[in-house]
C-alpha cells in the first residue's frame, strides 16, 4: 500500500514503525475530504535525485539547487597546478592549499556548495571556502595568519573580509554561474532539437525522459543565471 501514496513537496505526515501491531503506520496531520488522493513527501530532494530513485521530475520543486561541488573541486586543482608552475603571484605553495581544504574538512565546511534559486546572497559554505582560499592567493599573504584570521571570521570575532577578496568571490562565482547557464542553454536547444527529429520520424526517446530532463536542465539554468549577480 505504501507504494500507491504519490508525493506532493506540501504533504504534512508523520511515520513510524508500530511494534506492537508490527505495522509501518502513515498519519496525515491535515484532514482530507471524501474521495480526496492523499499523499505524502518522498522527501526534500531536488529533480535530479526524484528522477534517478523515483523515476519522475517536478515542474515546481523547491528544493532544486545546483551544486557547485565539481567546479570548486576543478579550480582548487587549478590554483595547485598554477602554484606548482609558478604562474601564480601568490607566496603560498600547493601543499599549502592541501592545508587550507583540511581547515575546511576540520570546520565541516568542505563541500555541499549549493546555491538556490531565489537566494539573496551566497551560501555560507561557499564563502567560507573561497574567503579562506582568496586570502591565501593574496601576494605576501602568511598561511598561519591567513588561517587564524579566517576562524576568527568564523567564530564572528572579525566580521571584515577585505574588499580584494570579496570581489574575487564574487567574480568567480558569476563566473562559474555563466559557464553553467551557457552550458544549461546549450543541452536545452539540443533536447529541442532532438525532439524536432523525432517530430520528423527519426529515432525516438521516450518523451517523457526528455521531460523530466528539460524540467531539470531549466531549473539549473535558472538557478545560475540568478547566481551571477550574487
Amino acid at each position: 500500500m505504501l507504494d500507491l501514496l504519490n508525493h506532493n513537496c506540501q504533504a504534512r505526515v508523520s511515520t513510524y514503525f508500530d511494534t506492537g501491531r508490527r505495522q509501518f503506520v502513515i498519519k496525515t496531520l491535515r484532514r482530507y475530504c471524501k474521495g480526496e488522493e492523499a499523499f505524502i513527501s518522498y522527501g526534500p530532494h531536488d529533480n535530479g535525485f526524484m528522477l534517478a530513485e523515483y523515476g519522475f521530475a517536478l515542474a515546481e520543486n523547491p528544493h532544486c539547487a545546483l551544486e557547485l561541488d565539481c567546479k570548486v573541486e576543478m579550480w582548487i586543482s587549478t590554483v595547485k597546478a598554477n602554484l606548482n608552475t609558478r604562474r601564480a603571484r601568490a607566496t603560498i605553495k600547493s601543499t599549502d592549499v592541501d592545508a587550507l581544504v583540511d581547515v575546511l574538512k576540520q570546520h565541516g565546511l568542505w563541500g555541499d556548495f549549493t546555491l538556490f534559486s531565489g537566494s539573496a546572497e551566497l551560501p555560507y559554505r561557499l564563502q567560507a571556502a573561497m574567503y579562506l582560499v582568496f586570502a591565501a592567493m593574496k601576494p605576501g599573504a602568511g598561511i598561519k595568519g591567513v588561517i587564524s584570521q579566517w576562524e576568527r571570521w568564523q567564530r564572528g570575532e572579525n566580521t571584515s573580509v577585505s574588499e580584494e577578496v570579496d570581489l574575487a568571490v564574487k567574480n568567480w562565482v558569476s563566473r562559474t554561474c555563466s559557464e553553467v547557464a551557457e552550458h544549461s542553454s546549450k543541452l536545452l536547444d539540443n533536447i529541442q532539437a532532438k525532439q524536432n527529429d523525432d517530430a520528423r520520424g527519426s529515432e525516438c526517446l521516450d518523451p517523457f525522459l526528455v521531460h523530466c530532463i528539460r524540467l531539470i536542465w531549466t531549473t539549473i539554468n535558472k538557478i545560475a543565471i540568478e547566481s551571477t549577480s550574487l
